[in-house]
């Protein structure tokens, strides 16, 4: 099977997307759009992949066989070696339910359904992506996907001699219509499924097509598209930031932008300069086992280091990925790419297949659990405590609000909110537990990461609407006569979050003031309608009351004791002037003010264990157990 010319040029762009995506993971405030990286990557792909399709058809040599044998030569052994010791490495490292899920993680990475397991794992208490070794990947099963379907509708168009650039471009605008319209309506699936990406291997599909026989030639000669190119790449690595929808319209810049450079052609300055030089060239060669490492590095990182470490273990684990990624190229990747024994892809195939089957004995627990401390034993306790509540009745979800009832038939109590308001929910189940008949009951109507705020949008867009539909159901029921609201205010109002209202970024001074105003109006129309409400401020949140941050684990295994103090005035320090805006706005419409701080900080301290363990699951929600038996500054909301 034929292979197409080879372009310095185009290794040097392979440079820079995988600089931008390894800079921005490292420091994304340094290059808040290097994530764009990974499109740049795909239009390559779709160009030399399609090239060499295109060459083997023309030549009459094109083999399934060999395609396929080739794409395994290629992948297989770098990702097997990252699989391998991301295994070893975590079996040290990582608690038992951290290494189950790390072995599900390499079982789809044998499968190359990764970024369908990561779409699965989004809901709101799923892991910090930061915390996922293998997350990076899911790029490379759409990838995969992408190229179990490509190959056999560009044989079957070019046999049938149907219109291939026609087909292609319906393909490729419906594929791009599909993204944009998604990027609107639920972001996730957007990011990572094939469907929503095909575009972007299309649009270098259809360029192979065009540079063909005379024009590669002509368009060597035009500098200006290379130029703008790489104008449009800079900007967007600077420009796009990760709390903009994404891809959606905003990929058409990374993709316009990587398509000029390459049709440019080698002879361009841009790419004859800068990207075909050696030391720009040899970080092309060697960005496939570069991307592979960076992220497992950096994840293990903050796995041990937690989500800030420093910029000197950051640029650590950046020089031991570059160094992993030149030893695998020379060692293990160049070689087997280039031994054509009838044994190799056979074995690669076995190997990469006993791979899995390892990550699934892992995830499913046939592979026992290594041995805990009782640190250890205590973290594994806490981070095994999920909210999702068992024992009650689960009424029909409404708009993506989870919503359920308990204990008796009577008055009812309402808890609406996000997370924080579901946290409490194991406390009003053990209050409620033996009510029954017309004793009081209660109904919870929650969604982790929706604010109840009328008004305000933000990244679960199905749910925001069912706050004003709630606050209206509410106030037309005579037997619910007391309202509990509960959140993690501070969340909604950081200017690292995507939350808006009327357009306007929910940081923003007037936009908080105006949120808060249009709450205002739904508590006094609550309060109106004859409920007692109350508004519960947040509990502490920080980093370190995590049991994580307060049992912090070595790069070897194993936890220590560290002693952190976290006062009341730290936290008020940074979320005080909300809290007292908020308290007020409840105040003034009629509603109570609960401060869970009385109880949370002793003698001026926010506590984050006690004698019995960790009292938080992480950084912001406490565990339900301690909810269920210690947590009483609500229990008056359920009073006869």
């Amino acid at each position: 099977m034929t292979s197409i010319k080879y372009r310095a040029d185009i290794d040097g762009l392979r440079a820079v997307a995988v600089l931008g995506v390894v800079i921005y993971h490292a420091f994304p405030e340094a290059l808040p759009g290097g994530f764009i990286g990974v499109d740049i990557f795909f239009v390559i792909s779709g160009y030399l992949i399609s090239g060499i399709l295109h060459k083997g058809l023309q030549d009459g040599n094109f083999s399934f066989k060999e395609f396929y044998a080739r794409r395994i030569r290629r992948l297989f052994p770098a990702l097997v070696t990252v699989l391998l010791l991301s295994l070893l490495y975590g079996r040290i490292v990582l608690l038992p339910d951290e290494f189950r899920r790390l072995g599900k993680h390499v079982a789809a990475g044998a499968l190359f359904i990764q970024n369908i397991v990561f779409w699965n794992e989004s809901g709101y208490f799923d892991v910090t992506a930061s915390l996922k070794p293998l997350l990076h990947l899911w790029s490379l099963a759409v990838e995969e996907q992408f190229y179990i379907f490509f190959p056999p509708l560009m044989i079957l168009v070019w046999k049938r001699k149907w219109p291939y650039v026609a087909i292609m471009a319906v393909l490729l605008f419906s594929s791009l219509l599909l993204n944009v319209v998604m990027s609107f309506q639920d972001a996730v699936p957007d990011f990572f499924l094939t469907p929503y990406r095909s575009w972007e291997f299309l649009a270098g599909a259809l360029l192979m097509w065009y540079h063909d026989g005379s024009k590669q030639k002509e368009a060597g000669k035009i500098h200006w598209m290379s130029c703008f190119g790489a104008i449009l790449i800079i900007l967007g690595m600077l420009l796009i930031h990760r709390n903009q929808p994404y891809p959606g319209w905003r990929a058409l810049l990374p993709v316009t932008a990587t398509i000029l450079v390459i049709a440019a052609g080698k002879g361009s300055w841009i790419n004859q300069r800068i990207l075909s030089t050696p030391s720009v060239v040899w970080v092309g060669l060697v960005s496939y086992p570069l991307y592979l490492f960076h992220w497992p590095l950096l994840s293990f990182l903050r796995v041990v280091k937690g989500d800030n470490p420093s910029n000197g273990y950051v640029v650590g684990a950046l020089v031991i990925s570059l160094l992993l990624s030149t030893i695998t190229y020379h060692l293990i990747e160049r070689k087997l790419r280039r031994n054509f024994s009838r044994w190799t892809v056979p074995t690669l195939v076995l190997i990469f297949l006993m791979t899995g089957l390892t990550g699934l004995l892992v995830w499913k627990g046939i592979i026992p659990d290594r041995h805990l401390s009782w640190q250890e034993e205590l973290i594994e306790l806490a981070r095994n405590e999920h909210y999702p509540i068992q024992g009650v009745t689960f009424l029909n979800q409404y708009r993506g609000m989870s919503v359920y009832k308990m204990g008796g038939s009577g008055p009812l109590t309402v808890l609406l909110g996000d997370s924080n308001a579901d946290m409490y929910a194991p406390r009003f189940q053990e209050l409620l537990k033996n009510n029954t008949g017309k004793q009081r009951g209660a109904i919870v109507m929650a969604q982790g990461g929706v604010p109840p705020l009328p008004g305000v949008t933000g990244n679960h867009q199905a749910a925001f609407p069912a706050i004003p539909d709630f606050r209206r159901m509410i106030a037309e029921k005579p037997e619910i006569d007391r309202i509990v609201i509960a959140a993690r205010w501070g969340m909604y109002f950081d200017k690292k979050e995507n939350y808006f209202f009327n357009g306007e970024q929910l940081f923003e001074k007037h936009a908080r003031d105006s949120a808060l105003e249009e709450f205002g109006r739904m508590i006094r129309g609550l309060v109106d309608s004859g409920k007692k409400v109350t508004i519960v401020l947040n509990i502490p949140s920080a980093s370190v009351l995590s049991p994580e941050n307060l049992h912090p684990r070595g790069f070897f295994g194993g936890f220590s004791k560290k002693t952190i103090v976290f006062t009341k005035g730290d936290f008020l320090n940074e979320y005080g002037a909300l809290r007292n805006q908020i308290a007020s706005v409840a105040k003034k419409n009629g509603a109570e003010i609960v401060d869970p701080l009385d109880e949370l900080c002793i003698n001026g301290v926010c506590i984050g264990e006690t004698e019995g363990g960790p009292i938080y699951q992480d950084k912001a929600h406490l565990l339900r157990s301690f909810v269920s038996k210690k947590i009483r500054y609500l229990d008056s909301t359920l009073e006869p």
